[in-house]
């Protein structure tokens, strides 16, 4: 139900913030990897750690915090998890060793999972199903500049400063959020003492329901399509190419930016389209660009345009469908929002990091390991959208 509360412009600012957590949790970190594995002198999959646990951490306690703000309400259980990203930002700038630093960093993910989850969540409960998919697309559109700006902060901070200035940053802006959520978002929902006192009681109605499973599959598959062709590319374009990062960071920038003409194109044109429709549409450009791929591969050869231009269109794919999934997965049981909403994140980290490990086993130094996972998953983001459709009639 949606709340009498008018929404000024300095609460869609708060939840642009709120959702800035997760890549300020992820991305900002990345480039200070190496830096890491020399001051403790560990190895590459050691330091490694300090990015796959926050992941995990993260992708888990959505699934949390999604059941939990059904029960107790949207905003004490936000500032619970702001509370955790800040204090195991913390934690990781006084850590004096990699075991406390990897504490820290669970820590930091786990409070970081709060971010998009309850933010769409609130959206949700303020605007309204009419309304929710455009703002969900305007707020993906501000995420994706996160991935976009984090990663040169965070190597500039860490050339200047050290990788510890990195978690004086991420504190500093863990209490700023704090201190807006406090301030310019309300309590939408208010405690719900019938809601099923187990965490995991709304995903198994949830999970029972063939219209949310679709809706759940369809975004984090697509996310799965993005993330293997971005980061085989990567590698591909060095081996084969011998690539160095400047530029392999140049042609990165089709991702985001195909990513954000997708949801900023789909916060215009969505009102007028079906839910359905649109997560259809994402589905069937994902299945064209990854057959694009295939054929550029096969005949053109590995070149940096095969690899990244069509990074471009997937991501368009995804900024179009991906908001309005989201949105149908939260209108399947408006009393289970929260939790709908927590499933289709986890759905987005979870299914990216299988197929990734996946395509990481499967690859032999060719781009077909890359192209065949890439189709795989763009192949079945759109079989879940007709997954949903039907079950409406």
């Amino acid at each position: 139900m949606t709340m009498p509360f008018r929404p000024r412009w300095y609460f869609f600012i708060a939840l642009v913030l709120i959702t800035f957590i997760g890549p300020l949790s992820i991305h900002l970190f990345i480039p200070a990897m190496p830096t890491v594995k020399d001051e403790f002198d560990v190895s590459t999959g050691m330091a490694q750690l300090t990015l796959s646990l926050a992941m995990l951490s993260m992708a888990f306690f959505t699934v949390a915090y999604g059941g939990l703000s059904d029960r107790y309400g949207r905003k004490r259980v936000l500032l619970g998890g702001l509370a955790l990203f800040t204090c195991g930002a913390a934690s990781c700038m006084a850590a004096a060793n990699l075991p406390m630093l990897l504490a820290g960093r669970i820590l930091q993910g786990a409070g970081a999972g709060c971010g998009v989850v309850l933010a769409r969540a609130i959206a949700r409960d303020v605007y309204g199903q009419e309304r929710v998919a455009q703002v969900i697309a305007y707020l993906t559109a501000a995420y994706v500049l996160g991935p976009m700006f984090a990663p040169p902060i965070g190597g500039q901070l860490t050339t200047l400063f050290g990788w510890r200035a990195l978690f004086v940053l991420a504190s500093s802006v863990g209490l700023l959020v704090i201190f807006a959520v406090a301030l310019a978002v309300p309590e939408t929902r208010a405690h719900n003492a019938t809601a099923p006192r187990s965490v995991f009681s709304g995903y198994k109605s949830l999970l029972r329901r063939r219209r949310f499973v679709g809706f759940m599959l369809q975004p984090g598959l697509m996310s799965a399509a993005f993330y293997t062709q971005a980061t085989a590319a990567s590698f591909l374009a060095a081996e084969h190419l011998g690539a160095d990062a400047a530029s392999i960071g140049l042609w990165f920038f089709a991702f985001p930016i195909g990513f954000m003409a997708g949801s900023f194109s789909s916060g215009r044109i969505g009102a007028k389209r079906s839910i359905e429709f649109m997560t259809t549409l994402g589905g069937m450009i994902g299945v064209a660009n990854g057959a694009l791929l295939v054929a550029w591969l096969y005949f053109g050869g590995v070149s940096m345009a095969a690899l990244y231009i069509p990074g471009f269109f997937v991501s368009l794919a995804q900024g179009l469908s991906m908001p309005y999934a989201q949105a149908g997965a939260m209108a399947v049981d408006t009393e289970l929002a929260g939790s709908a909403s927590g499933a289709v994140v986890f759905s987005q980290f979870f299914w990216p990091a299988a197929l990734q490990q996946l395509t990481g086993l499967l690859a032999d130094g060719t781009w077909v390991p890359m192209a065949s996972v890439h189709f795989a998953a763009v192949t079945g983001a759109l079989l879940a959208a007709w997954m949903a459709a039907p079950a409406k009639r």
